[in-house]
């Protein structure tokens, strides 16, 4: 942004500039206490130039790459089977307490079917999010779409690639930089083909990387053997390692999304979810004081710690009601991380 600089003051009003006018060019000249005057003759030094200012950043271009349909997982089975691990907090042993059980399943099922993150959502969920946050006239948002079924990775990998490349080019052409959004699966595929263009064409640059619960690190066992099988099955990148043509890397993850993790090759990562710690242990120490309180407590705690509600916090940000203590929480996450990073 140009800088203005003032050089100087102009004095010439009412009796003031008939003093000065009058005035010898000597000493007699000079502000009264303010010590010897400067030669008359003396050359005025020259202002010392202002730095140029920077160029103005040029309309970004921001690839979206949204996760996978939760329809195609059955996680199902795997919810239910973390639910029964809560249970067993408040009655540990073999036999599980079918009545509590079936109360807190009920419980969580009229939550759940209102919750954003049990609803199927559409394919641009990623790129709408993203034009609330980013001004369309300062940002161009570009989804990459795939099938958002794993077992189809092979396919979508080429096709990524190919979007990639395409859009840099015609971003290079105009002096504009170029950043990548991703979410779940979409970072997968966001890094095997990243990798795959720092070999194929070399001049492709993403000056900015997010991921957003990226499951290329695992950091659970049943997620450690999915991703195995689906990288065999789809050739994906195995060794996971910063692509050589990706400027800034930043992850978001949560503990308690079992899809996500810490990734060492990223240059940030951000952990959203440390915080729910203490209030989980109120919770449980509420229902432990109170056992009338226990099956609000199961519902309390399957939302706190529940890897679908968490998986897609990052973008829709976590609101929860906590009816153990009848207290609201949550957290912005979405619009403080993309507005604050991708800002220019």
């Amino acid at each position: 942004m140009p800088r203005t600089l003032i050089a100087a003051l102009f004095l010439a009003f009412g009796p003031c500039a008939a003093v000065f006018a009058a005035a010898p060019a000597g000493g007699a000249g000079c502000f009264y206490g303010a010590g010897p005057c400067a030669d008359a003759g003396a050359a005025v030094p020259a202002p010392v130039p202002l730095p140029p200012a920077p160029a103005a950043v040029k309309r970004p271009v921001v690839i979206s790459i949204v996760g996978v349909d939760f329809a195609e997982l059955g996680l199902g089975k795997l919810e239910l089977a973390y639910f029964r691990k809560i249970i067993d907090h408040f009655k540990p042993g073999k036999d599980l307490d079918e009545k509590l059980f079936s109360a807190g399943i009920a419980g969580v099922g009229e939550d759940a079917a209102l919750h954003q993150a049990y609803l199927r959502l559409p394919d641009d969920y990623l790129d709408a999010k993203l034009a609330e946050v980013l001004p369309g006239e300062k940002y161009e948002i570009v989804p990459l779409r795939w099938s958002r079924d794993p077992d189809e990775s092979e396919a979508a990998v080429p096709l990524i690639e190919a979007g990639i490349r395409k859009i840099f080019a015609a971003a290079k052409a105009e002096g504009r930089p170029v950043y990548l959004v991703a979410h779940s699966w979409g970072t997968v595929l966001a890094h095997t083909a990243l990798h795959r263009l720092a070999v194929s064409s070399t001049d492709v640059r993403i000056d900015k990387l997010i991921t957003l619960g990226s499951p290329l690190v695992p950091g659970h066992w049943w997620l450690d053997i999915f991703l195995k099988l689906e990288i065999n099955a789809g050739q994906l990148q195995q060794y996971v390692s910063k692509p050589a043509n990706t400027g800034l890397w930043l992850n978001l993850w949560a503990r308690n999304d079992f899809f996500s993790n810490e990734i060492k090759a990223a240059d940030r990562n951000m952990l959203e979810d440390d915080w729910t710690l203490k209030l989980e242990a109120r919770v449980k120490k509420a229902a432990e004081l109170d056992h009338s309180l226990r099956d609000e407590a199961l519902r309390d705690l399957f939302f706190l710690k529940s890897m679908r509600t968490w998986h897609f916090a990052y973008i829709y940000d976590f609101r929860i009601y906590l009816k153990t203590i009848r207290e609201n929480h949550g957290k912005s996450i979405f619009e403080p991380v993309i507005s604050g990073e991708l800002a220019y």
